[in-house]
């Protein structure tokens, strides 16, 4: 009997059965293999905010990697990471006037609530109004279509 998706500690072994899930036209345990990946890559972050940032940008890198097809890393977001930290990096991607590749990309693929976007919204209390509203601006036609997703109000 197969382990749960829950289980897995392994990158490799969640991106193997996301490409036999991908094959098998699985949709859904693709997308539970992919939420498992993301969340490893937040586990070793003690602060949430953080935890939830790098879920965000594993969540990013691997579908640049599956778009690519080979391993991409978001090398400007991590370096960003590094000057500005994650709550000026949030702020940022809210505030810009056109939305992030990563953005898109997730919003693409249905998962808006891994968006830097999103971010910003369940962790008000960090951001400028300026920053919220334009997260709620940017995310609110995303947050009406997806199942997976409760509107933030």
């Amino acid at each position: 009997m197969a382990k749960p998706i829950s289980e897995y500690t392994d990158p490799t072994e969640l991106r193997n059965l996301m490409d036999n899930a991908k094959r098998l036209n699985r949709d859904d345990i693709w997308r539970d293999a992919f939420r498992r990946l993301c969340t490893l890559e937040g586990m070793d972050q003690s602060d949430p905010r953080h935890r939830d940032y790098y879920e965000t940008l594993a969540a990013y890198e691997q579908l640049l990697t599956e778009k690519n097809g080979r391993t991409t890393r978001a090398n400007r977001t991590r370096q960003k990471l590094k000057n500005k930290g994650v709550v000026q990096c949030l702020e940022d991607w809210a505030t810009n006037s056109a939305p992030t590749e990563g953005f898109d990309l997730l919003t693409q693929k249905g998962l808006a609530e891994l968006t830097g976007e999103f971010l910003v919204l369940k962790n008000r209390d960090r951001f400028s109004p300026a920053a919220i509203s334009a997260a709620k601006a940017r995310l609110a036609p995303h947050l009406a279509q997806g199942p997976n997703v409760t509107p933030i109000a």
